[in-house]
């Protein structure tokens, strides 16, 4: 489903809103690496892995946001191939759903497992209101086409760079008949506007993101260092098929991702 793509970005670019949802400190989020894993030998992927720099909790997350029959029997399958793959003591299984509506409900072979402390389930339409963007984004997910447009207005006024493009994405997957240009006029912004913002002065300057992330931003890319120039090039062309599916033509990834057209189709149609 896109919405779990959207909650993969939301985990690649805003860590810190996942970390306030575990109850940590949001800076816990620069001591670990995250990562999207393919586990060998059957087709199964985790939705995210946050994996500790240091001694800590590995974060195995997925996001349910329809009802599944086979949910669970999924999930422990990969989390226990992920185990015996990726030995860890120090683990914890996170389910983001949207409600309990859509939680699997016959969990007979597994009864006893989901109730472990190993395993936290995140009702987004149970989170406590919050001033930090980050956690407003999973928020957004979820509100009604009703609410989305003020609710996003709201956030866009003291939204980073990162977090106004991941709030674009949220309303175009919302609102599906709209255009980028109409996505930017329901948050009354302007494109010009977006470089006054402390977070593109600071990312110019320091170019850190590195990866899929720098891919991702929009900006970024005047301050990668010479030597990390080829590593964000081929980080920008992995995320070219997400974009694709997030509903994105070849020339809005081209200019969000500050690439000539012609590199952009090089990378194959799925």
């Amino acid at each position: 489903m896109r919405t779990d793509k959207l909650v993969y970005l939301l985990l690649l670019l805003a860590p810190q809103g996942f970390f306030s949802l575990m109850g940590r400190n949001p800076d816990d989020a620069s001591r670990y690496e995250f990562k999207s894993i393919e586990l060998k030998e059957v087709a199964f992927r985790i939705d995210g892995i946050f994996i500790p720099k240091t001694d800590d909790i590995t974060y195995l997350v997925e996001a349910q946001f329809q009802t599944d029959a086979q949910f669970y029997t999924r999930l422990f399958a990969e989390i226990f191939l992920y185990l015996k793959q990726y030995p860890t003591n120090k683990w914890q299984a996170v389910v983001i759903y949207p409600s309990r509506s859509v939680e699997q409900k016959q969990i007979a072979p597994y009864a006893d497992l989901p109730e472990l402390k190993r395993f936290k389930h995140v009702y987004l339409d149970e989170l406590p209101e919050s001033e930090a963007t980050k956690v407003q984004l999973f928020k957004l997910l979820i509100a009604s086409e009703k609410t989305a447009g003020e609710q996003a207005r709201k956030m866009a006024q003291k939204a980073s760079v990162i977090e106004l493009d991941l709030i674009e994405q949220i309303l175009t997957y919302k609102f599906r008949t709209l255009t980028r240009e109409d996505i930017k006029k329901m948050l009354q912004i302007q494109e010009e506007l977006l470089k006054d913002t402390a977070f593109y002065k600071e990312a110019f300057e320091e170019g850190k993101q590195e990866g899929e992330a720098q891919g991702m931003l929009k900006g970024e890319a005047q301050g990668i260092l010479k030597g990390k120039q080829e590593g964000e090039r081929v980080g920008k062309l992995s995320t070219v098929p997400l974009l694709r599916e997030l509903g994105l033509c070849d020339e809005q990834i081209a200019e969000k991702l500050q690439l000539t057209l012609a590199q952009v189709q090089s990378v194959p149609k799925q």
